[in-house]
């Protein structure tokens, strides 16, 4: 077994790989993070990427085609959406994170923040109205949120009355 020494008085029994590093890290930093600011992340870039494949496909000339019309049109757009979705899940623009940064900073990158989070969402949740509408009379009826919470129950757990943690 071989050792390699990074400093005076500590070894490792392998070379350590940056890249490996770095996406640990990444992936632990994100851990803490609600699925909802990644959607938001997510669909931001995915946006940016659909223009910018827009604006590429705009420097190319096209042969005219007789008979596109709107079908070709629609297909074209449906073209350009789910390349940027395939761009856009591969993660490598590196717009996520820059997007994740500003609208939840590392600071509040941790499991108790987490887990405020998701307590305060399922109370806001669960105190949302419920609207029913019975289509024979037109009539609207107004009924307490009976729909899925945000997160799942163990979750919160460990929360007081008002929503804040034990």
């Amino acid at each position: 077994m071989s050792t390699t020494k990074i400093q005076p008085g500590i070894s490792t029994d392998r070379q350590l790989n940056p890249k490996e590093i770095s996406q640990k890290k990444i992936r632990d930093d994100r851990e803490f993070i609600p699925e909802k600011y990644k959607e938001v992340a997510a669909g931001m870039e995915q946006q940016f990427v659909e223009m910018m494949l827009d604006q590429m496909g705009k420097t190319v000339e096209e042969a005219e085609v007789s008979e596109g019309g709107m079908g070709m049109d629609y297909y074209k757009s449906l073209q350009k959406s789910e390349r940027a979705k395939a761009m856009t899940a591969q993660n490598n623009l590196g717009l996520q994170e820059m997007i994740l940064n500003q609208i939840y900073p590392k600071r509040m990158r941790s499991e108790v923040a987490l887990k405020q989070y998701e307590a305060q969402a399922n109370k806001i949740h669960h105190n949302l109205p419920s609207y029913k509408i019975d289509t024979k009379t037109d009539k609207i009826e107004m009924g307490k949120n009976d729909s899925l919470p945000v997160a799942d129950e163990n979750t919160i757990a460990g929360t007081k009355e008002d929503g804040g943690l034990l």
